[in-house]
């Protein structure tokens, strides 16, 4: 059995190449290399590869793996309700906002 992934489900944007600017979720982590889902053009089935240098990571988590909103598996219109949440919360942080807590960790 492997160890937990420490950058798993974390929320980074992205600093270098075409998509500089654009948010994703940690999906896993192997050696400076992640993977990167955003639920849009990078789902579940066809994640992102990126180097760890190129992406800074933001004080928020997703979840992307267990159980998603609709009680099954998580799927790619979790990850993007998540981080249209994500986005939302680090714009404007409000720790009332019943929505925002329901799918980001901080």
């Amino acid at each position: 059995m492997s160890a937990p992934c420490a950058m798993r489900g974390r929320v980074v944007v992205s600093r270098a190449g075409h998509d500089a600017g654009r948010w994703y979720a940690v999906l896993d982590e192997s050696g400076g290399w992640l993977l990167l889902v955003d639920g849009h053009a990078r789902g579940l089935a066809k994640p992102k590869k990126k180097r760890l240098k190129h992406v800074r990571p933001l004080p928020l988590t997703v979840a992307v793996a267990g159980t998603g909103a609709s009680g099954g598996p998580v799927v790619d219109g979790d990850i993007r309700r998540a981080l249209k949440a994500a986005k939302k919360a680090y714009a404007n942080p409000d720790p009332h906002d019943k929505e925002e807590c329901a799918f980001v960790q901080k």
